[in-house]
């Protein structure tokens, strides 16, 4: 009895391993550009700067499945993935339709930020 019972599971878990589904999963697509932050305003007597990058390639698509990713070139083939702080200054992104924002403020949020300088940024865009 116990044998018969021994090779009706072994058959039972064959059969059921044999009847998976494998699924292939694609991997992403990812396009890459190098767009520079130039435009800096403030409107809190200097304690926070903000940028405006125009990126039309973020469509309704991107807003709503993809991911924004948004880096600070520090030269030399470096790039620091935002938010991060650098030079004391701290930065962070937030994006929608057309547009990655960007925000500059000093590190310790209480001083007056110095005017960002341009910053060149790598935008990757994940689907």
């Amino acid at each position: 009895m116990k044998k018969l019972l021994s090779i009706l599971c072994v058959a039972v878990i064959t059969l059921t391993a044999a009847s998976c589904k494998k699924e292939t999963i694609v991997a992403p697509g990812a396009q890459t550009f190098f767009p520079k932050a130039t435009n800096w305003t403030t409107t809190d007597g200097g304690f926070t700067y903000s940028a405006d990058v125009s990126m039309p390639e973020i469509d309704s698509y991107f807003d709503n499945n993809g991911a924004v990713l948004v880096y600070n070139d520090l030269g030399n083939g470096e790039y620091e993935a935002l938010p991060s702080v650098y030079g004391g200054i701290s930065y962070r992104f937030t994006y929608t339709g057309g547009h990655v924002y960007l925000d500059a403020q000093n590190s310790d949020g209480n001083s007056i930020t110095p005017k960002p300088p341009t910053l060149n940024l790598k935008v990757v865009l994940v689907d």
